[in-house]
């Protein structure tokens, strides 16, 4: 009788176990899948860290946001027209578009890659404080405005 006890509470005690393992692992896997915000507060209660942005990219005020836990992107008005800050020193662009023009300049003391075509601005890619950012514009700008959104951008 005390053998059968001893089995059914260990029993217990190993399916609790397995229940808080999954949830576990399965908060931890949500964590990386990004999400769609309206807002940089609700942005906050998913990211590790937070973004300062520009209010506008190219005319165009922010029309939404993404994230995860190690990933925030500001857009406006699409999903080429974005700002995004990831954790990590890595290129973050995952863009494979060939430009004519790169050239790297120092803004702000920091160390940025400008790619683009016919003396416009299409990217703009940095490493800042163990963070990567990118900067994109589907109708490029010029060094000027690129400079004011790489200043704006934390």
């Amino acid at each position: 009788m005390k053998n059968k006890a001893i089995i059914s509470i260990t029993s217990v005690v190993i399916l609790i176990a397995a229940v808080v393992a999954i949830i576990v692992i399965n908060n931890k896997l949500a964590g990386n899948r990004v999400q769609t915000y309206t807002s940089m507060e609700e942005v906050l209660g998913e990211a590790a860290f937070n973004m300062d942005y520009p209010d506008r990219l190219c005319g165009v005020p922010v029309t939404g946001f993404k994230a995860n836990s190690s990933m925030i992107e500001a857009h406006y008005g699409g999903d080429t027209n974005y700002i995004r800050k990831t954790l990590g020193v890595s290129d973050n662009s995952d863009n494979n578009n060939q430009y004519n023009e790169s050239s790297r300049k120092d803004i702000n003391g920091k160390n940025v890659t400008l790619k683009g075509n016919d003396g416009l601005i299409f990217m703009a890619v940095w490493n800042d404080n163990n963070f990567a950012y990118t900067i994109s514009s589907a109708e490029g700008v010029d060094i000027y405005e690129m400079t004011e959104y790489i200043e704006a951008t934390r």
